[in-house]
């Protein structure tokens, strides 16, 4: 799982971490995002890369908590919550810890995964590391934004009233940290059963520990009258409600000598758990539900909603589907007809204006209110547009120069020499100015493609995450201008192209966006283009983060050695005798290259955001963009290469993997990015 979201995680993570036994798996990926969440910058770095948080639409508030979205992240996860503050940021509405004991469980029983039924099974109770452990991790951690709950176990073997004390002590150990605690049923069941009154006694006497919500954890699978009764109990003892988790009962296995009973959660109890969704709603209208098991995809999360569950809570779903599954299902609830149940505030006062919040999350602005906008100022879009298609124009005219003059009149006046004297220095010489400013052309029209795009499919529908990338580029794009003001050349075309454009950025820019997704229909499901697409997905981040490291290298080498061993071959002369022709020389061509690193800098960050950001199912756009957008770049970038006879195969080599990782991605993601979103399934 580590830092990424499922573009890397189904392509490369899961298949390594699917080679090691499930607990050593688990054990790696635990410290290793925990790591990286402690790290300085490191939670920005996941956001950065997920985009995780949960649109503000989806939040709520249930006895008196507000809950970010209605997707948990259930017990047995991280027992001792090492990875607490990385996975608070996946994009859950709250974090339930445990299962948690008053002194340490070390059987280790088994944990089992079978990819062929997408299922996990495991042995209770849950080995943890005990309370004093939990809390002094908690002490540790840093703040964790949104709410927490325990599931609270006892000594396996206990008696009714030592369970009880050491369930009182749990709560009172917790209750600084956590808002919720929930009751593991399971916890009475490896020996003697207890009876209806004694789960009564036990109940009333928690109810009065605490008055944070108490929620009875029942395992999906228990025979309908036995579960009426247990509701019945939870009722009369004041409970808050109902959590179904913990898996469904498994044979005993062969590798397992253990007595442990053995339970499993995914595929296999996922039909168990919503028929126990569903009679817990209809026996027990008003109570706190919250639904899980075998939540793989988002269309078992709008399963279990619309069954009547007031949260869903993931566990197994993470281990098959990846990090992004909380993501997904925040969106397909927010797109799709289960949102404003999944919202709906326990507080009826309440409803109407939570599903008025969801339904302006769906909806573009007013008319009238973009009307009463374009009446002082053209719309931000437009602005956008604007700039997109002068940097178009600015590519298309620095193209032109570049294979005709080359160089012109000013950069003649400042280096006191013609284009006929530079080529006596040596004859490739202009053909090697010239390869470097066709390739800045030529990126130049791919950022103005791509700034197009984000304005007339993103701003003019107030996607909130299409600003944030123009935003990025464009401040590196603008800021890269001063790379080369050092040499003491100044471009004049280049000055006035920027003077012209930036305030057309910074007008595109002066309108907040705030919804957080386009009007499609819900994504529901793992299907094989979804897998299909992430693969393309992997690629175009790949593209992204290496022209944006090419052109930190390039306006590195343009503000310092200016060239590469195999520019001076091409050219068959040195630096030093460059310099000693004309001192002006090397900061005119640093010039060049400053500016095209500062240019491939800013084209590789948007197609990198637009790839982490910008992929889903319909999104037709992404995917033209990112086509349309890389034809001038390779083509000039590429191109003029053999144009020139600058046909140096390492030179080239990134270049030509660029090339075919951009087809490939391309080709691997066109179905699900310009495929129609099926509404009925």
């Amino acid at each position: 799982m580590m830092r990424m979201p499922d573009w890397s995680y189904q392509t490369l993570f899961k298949p390594l971490l699917f080679l090691m036994p499930p607990k050593r798996a688990r054990s790696f990926t635990l410290a290793a995002i925990g790591t990286l969440a402690k790290l300085p910058g490191g939670t920005s770095v996941i956001e950065l890369m997920g985009h995780m948080q949960p649109p503000a639409a989806l939040s709520k508030t249930v006895r008196g908590l507000r809950f970010p979205t209605p997707v948990g992240l259930g017990a047995g996860l991280d027992p001792a919550a090492k990875a607490l503050g990385a996975l608070s940021r996946f994009g859950f509405g709250y974090i339930e810890l445990g299962p948690v004991t008053l002194a340490p469980l070390s059987d280790p029983g088994i944990t089992l995964r079978k990819t062929t039924n997408l299922s996990v099974t495991y042995s209770a109770p849950f080995e943890n590391p005990g309370v004093a452990a939990l809390e002094n991790c908690l002490r540790r951690s840093p703040s964790v934004a949104i709410p927490l709950g325990a599931r609270l176990g006892f000594r396996p073997g206990a008696a009714l009233m030592e369970a009880t004390a050491e369930r009182e002590q749990l709560i009172l150990r917790l209750q600084p940290y956590c808002s919720f605690f929930s009751l593991d049923y399971r916890a009475s069941q490896r020996h003697e059963p207890w009876s209806a009154a004694q789960w009564q006694e036990h109940l009333t006497c928690l109810r009065q520990a605490t008055e944070r919500p108490l929620l009875f954890a029942l395992p999906p699978g228990i025979a309908e009258k036995e579960w009426l009764s247990l509701l019945q109990i939870a009722r009369n003892a004041g409970l808050d409600g109902i959590m179904v988790a913990g898996g469904v009962k498994s044979a005993p296995h062969d590798s397992s000598d253990s007595p442990a009973p053995l339970y499993q959660t995914g595929k296999p109890s996922r039909e168990a758990a919503l028929r126990s969704v569903a009679l817990t709603r209809q026996t027990w209208p008003d109570c706190l539900l919250i639904g899980s098991g075998g939540i793989i995809e988002p269309a078992d999360a709008l399963a279990f909603l619309e069954a009547g569950a007031d949260f869903v809570q993931l566990h197994s779903g993470l281990v098959y589907a990846g990090p992004g599954l909380p993501k997904r299902i925040n969106e397909a609830i927010l797109q799709s007809g289960a949102a404003r149940q999944a919202v709906e505030p326990a507080n009826k006062s309440e409803r109407t204006e939570a599903a008025a919040e969801v339904a302006a999350a769906q909806l573009p602005p007013a008319p009238a209110a973009r009307q009463a906008r374009a009446i002082r100022w053209l719309p931000a879009w437009v602005w956008g547009l604007l700039l997109g298609l002068g940097m178009i124009v600015g590519g298309a005219l620095a193209w032109l120069v570049a294979v005709s003059t080359v160089i012109l009149p000013y950069d003649e006046r400042f280096l006191q020499m013609s284009a006929e004297q530079l080529s006596q220095i040596s004859p490739q010489l202009l053909s090697f100015m010239s390869h470097d400013r066709i390739s800045l052309a030529g990126t130049m029209i791919s950022i103005g493609i791509i700034y197009a795009q984000l304005s007339f499919h993103g701003l003019r529908h107030d996607i909130h995450w299409t600003r944030a990338v123009l935003l990025a580029s464009g401040a590196v794009g603008f800021s890269s201008f001063f790379l080369f003001i050092g040499y003491g050349y100044f471009d004049y075309m280049h000055a006035v192209l920027a003077l012209l454009l930036l305030p057309m950025f910074l007008l595109a820019l002066r309108t907040p966006a705030k919804r957080h997704l386009p009007a499609l229909p819900p994504e529901r499901h793992n299907d094989r283009t979804w897998k299909m697409a992430l693969w393309g997905q992997l690629l175009f981040v790949v593209i992204g983060f290496a022209l944006t490291g090419a052109g930190l290298i390039i306006s590195l080498i343009g503000i310092t050695g200016v060239f590469v061993p195999s520019d001076l071959v091409f050219l068959c002369v040195s630096a030093e005798m460059l310099q000693a022709f004309n001192e002006r020389l090397i900061p005119l061509i640093a010039h060049d290259r400053a500016g095209f690193g500062g240019a491939l800098v800013s084209d590789g960050l948007a197609v990198l955001l637009i790839s982490l950001w910008g992929f889903r199912r319909g999104e037709a756009w992404v995917w033209w963009t990112l086509f349309l957008a890389g034809i001038p770049g390779f083509a000039a970038g590429i191109g003029i290469h053999f144009a020139v006879g600058y046909v140096d195969f390492v030179h080239l080599l990134p270049a030509y993997v660029a090339v075919l990782f951009f087809l490939a991605g391309l080709v691997l993601a066109k179905p699900y990015l310009t495929g129609t979103v099926k509404t009925g399934d």
